[in-house]
């Protein structure tokens, strides 16, 4: 179907809109038209009409055009009639052929634009005719062959050119071109045209009309010819066209593959490098390019020697490229996998190189691809997880020295608390060295608390407290001898929170340890207390905000950089050549397990900001620590000490004993519920047992408490350990306890203990 005008391009429109003009003006230059012997008009104009409906489609780049055997008729109705009566058939010719049998319906600018075209060659031809001595209208003009042959040319070429311009301005291509390809084959056909158009006018002339009838018979000739020629080269051309779409969309398919091949090869988080037998590079993906420093139109076409560059990991002495061995035994040798790539601005990055042959179907080799895979965050993780592994080592160590340590301890402050209580003749200085001895050991807890944080007894025992006090005194301690000085503020309204005491203050001092190595000069530390409402960041979905109290510490030292930000806080990161990067991981796990979080902020050189927030205790009720000066509660009753440390036994006993206890000691757990059967059935029950957590080769405490419930629902048993193992202390109650102490306990922490347990609510823990 024909384009609408208004789709046509503008030059189209405008040359379509010329030669309608120009044919308007050839028929308005005829006018009025004067048409000679009516009858032979009507005729031939008959014919035309008739003529025109048996036209032929002629195949264009862009469409279609139509030739019929009307053409003839025109060029006798010239010769017989005259311009007038010729334009008349051009008319009826070209709306004929538009109209009658068309491919598809054309629109009205097309009808016009052929009438056009025929008159402008109608009239050409009588131009013609007449400059070269004849005259249209003149019979004896066909005698002359100069104005015969010029006025066939100039029909043929006015009414070709005038298509094959407009076509050629559609198409895009040159008028010439376009001429010769599609309309200069065309030219004898007008001739042969006119040669019969001749011989018409000739036997009409002599009055011979009834040999016109013998002319159709080379006219359905020749238009039977033209037919089957235009038939098989239509079928031709859509054999062509058929290949021709085959072809596009083979290239289609091929060019979207490649598409798709170099996506996938873009994508691959490997560098990839294709290269031909000769070692030439022939694709580099972007991996590559980043690993290289070699751009893919840089690298293309250079030998691979050139750009990729390996070294040996180990020796650092330069690496032959693998192509030859690739080639020889398909695959990478596995002693040349593991290396280092150099870049093109001296970068090295440990990579693991594999390639193979690239093959066509026929198994040909046509080249080698190489994927160089950057392994560093491979060999980082090996190295963390042989530090990891060292770390657990050292905290099964650190647990079992704590352990020992917190015993020894025990024994020590018990020891000095009983010197203390059994001789009261000592001078003034002896029993004031003998109280800062007890504190010394006291104090030497929180060190073996924090070695229990590196072990797998390290879960916080936490209580209800007021920080305050922990932070100020935790900030001045870690600060103490340095040039650093401390500014704290806790307002006495300050919100209670459940922390385990010695994990917090090792928190503190970690990030007060990380401040003072930012302010080397020396500096003021400021750290204040609030209360504040908020959310914990990078929550899965929006919470309203919650109670927190907020422990600020800001420094004013070198800062954090912004790249290190999202990192501080990561297990063995740290910038500093001798650190461990442990210290803000601890810190930060702490606060986790303690249902808090940690904020930094930081902008480089002008110090950092760090903010811990631990959530409020939903018990109002703080748990008073132990008053030094507080007399030492005393009791009665006899009390079951089961612990397989003989010294720990022994002195626990004789602080038992100095209390106003009775006591027996045992060594595990099977001896502890024999024994407590016994006094059961001797009607000498105890009243309470204190037992030793862990029993290396023996029962336990946790198993011996179940099997204590057993025989009495109703027994008080208070847990000593010096190992939190499987964070059983994190949460005593539900493992069967009703109280706990921690090891190393001065004689008053054992007195208070006791006694609580001893109420009727039988709860209580000691610090």
């Amino acid at each position: 179907m024909a384009a609408p005008a208004e789709r046509l391009p503008v030059a189209a429109r405008l040359y379509v809109a010329a030669v309608t003009l120009g044919g308007v003006w050839a028929f308005a230059s005829s006018w009025p038209l004067d048409l000679k012997n009516p009858p032979l008009f009507a005729g031939l104009f008959a014919l035309a009409t008739v003529a025109s409906a048996f036209k032929m489609q002629v195949p264009l780049p862009r469409g279609w055009a139509t030739m019929s055997p009307g053409y003839a008729v025109i060029f006798a109705g010239l010769l017989l009639l005259g311009v007038d009566a010729a334009l008349l058939m051009a008319l009826v010719s070209a709306w004929m052929q538009s109209t009658f049998h068309a491919r598809s319906p054309q629109p009205f600018y097309r009808k016009l634009f052929n009438a056009a075209v025929l008159a402008l060659s109608a009239y050409s031809a009588d131009l013609a005719m007449t400059a070269l001595g004849g005259r249209s209208g003149d019979p004896s003009t066909v005698l002359l062959m100069a104005p015969l042959l010029g006025a066939t040319s100039a029909y043929f070429l006015v009414n070709s050119f005038a298509i094959a311009t407009a076509v050629a301005i559609t198409t895009g291509q040159p008028v010439l071109r376009c001429w010769q390809d599609n309309f200069l084959w065309s030219g004898p056909g007008y001739y042969l045209g006119a040669a019969l158009a001749a011989a018409c006018v000739i036997v009409i002339e002599r009055g011979a009309w009834w040999l016109t009838l013998f002319v159709a018979v080379p006219v359905h000739l020749i238009y039977y010819t033209y037919r089957v020629y235009f038939t098989q080269l239509q079928k031709e051309q859509a054999r062509v066209k058929a290949i021709a779409d085959l072809h596009a969309k083979a290239v289609e398919a091929l060019a979207s593959e490649k598409e798709r091949l170099a996506v996938t090869v873009s994508s691959i988080g490997d560098g990839v490098i294709t290269t031909d037998l000769e070692g030439r590079i022939t694709l580099l993906n972007n991996v590559a390019e980043q690993l290289t420093g070699w751009s893919r139109d840089e690298a293309v076409g250079h030998d691979l020697s050139e750009v990729l560059h390996l070294v040996d990991r180990t020796a650092g002495t330069p690496r032959e490229h693998p192509l030859a061995p690739v080639l020889a035994t398909g695959r990478m040798p596995e002693a040349e996998a593991h290396c280092d790539l150099m870049g093109r601005t001296g970068t090295r990055v440990p990579v693991h190189l594999t390639g193979a042959p690239i093959c066509d179907r026929d198994g040909r080799q046509m080249g080698v691809v190489l994927v160089a895979r950057d392994v560093t965050e491979g060999i980082r993780l090996e190295r963390e997880r042989v530090r990891a592994s060292k770390l657990e080592s050292l905290g099964v160590m650190a647990g079992g020295i704590a352990h020992d340590f917190n015993n020894v301890l025990t024994a020590v402050v018990g020891n000095l608390a009983l010197a203390q209580q059994r001789n009261e003749n000592l001078s003034e200085d002896t029993t004031m060295w003998l109280e800062e001895a007890e504190k010394a050991c006291l104090r030497a807890r929180g060190l073996t608390h924090q070695l229990l944080t590196f072990s797998k007894g390290g879960d916080p025992i936490k209580r209800s407290t007021y920080v305050g006090g922990l932070v100020d005194a935790a900030v001045r301690f870690a600060v103490r001898g340095s040039n650093v000085r401390c500014f704290v503020e806790a307002p006495p309204d300050l919100w209670p929170v459940e922390v385990d005491e010695a994990q917090f203050e090792q928190v503190v001092n970690n990030i007060v340890i990380n401040a003072q190595q930012a302010m080397p000069r020396g500096g003021v530390l400021e750290v204040r207390c609030t209360n504040v409402w908020a959310s914990p960041p990078h929550a899965d979905m929006p919470t309203q905000d919650k109670p927190f109290v907020r422990i600020g510490i800001r420094d004013h030292g070198t800062g954090i950089a912004p790249e290190d930000l999202a990192r501080i806080f990561d297990p063995y990161f740290t910038t500093k050549p001798s650190g461990t990067g442990l210290g803000l991981a601890v810190a930060h796990s702490v606060i986790k397990g303690h249902g808090g979080f940690i904020s930094v902020e930081s902008v480089h050189g002008a110090g950092a900001n760090f903010n811990i927030f631990l959530p409020r205790a939903v018990s109002t009720t703080v748990q008073p620590a132990a008053s030094s000066t507080a007399p030492v509660p005393r009791g009665r009753g006899r009390i079951l000490v089961m612990d397989d440390e003989r010294i720990i036994s022994d002195v626990t006993s004789a602080m038992l004993r100095a209390l106003g206890y009775e006591t027996e000691a045992v060594a595990d757990g099977r001896q502890a519920l024999e024994r407590y059967r016994v006094a059961q059935q001797a009607s000498q029950p105890f009243a309470a047992v204190i037992m030793d957590l862990t029993i290396p080769g023996g029962m336990g405490g946790v198993e011996a408490v179940s099997r204590l419930r057993e025989v009495d629902p109703e027994a008080r048993v208070l847990v000593v350990s010096g190992y939190a193992d499987s964070g059983v202390l994190a949460d005593y109650e539900q493992h069967g306890f009703d109280a706990l102490l921690p090891k190393p306990f001065s004689l008053r922490d054992l007195a208070v203990a006791l006694s609580a347990l001893l109420q009727p609510e039988g709860k209580s823990t000691v610090h």
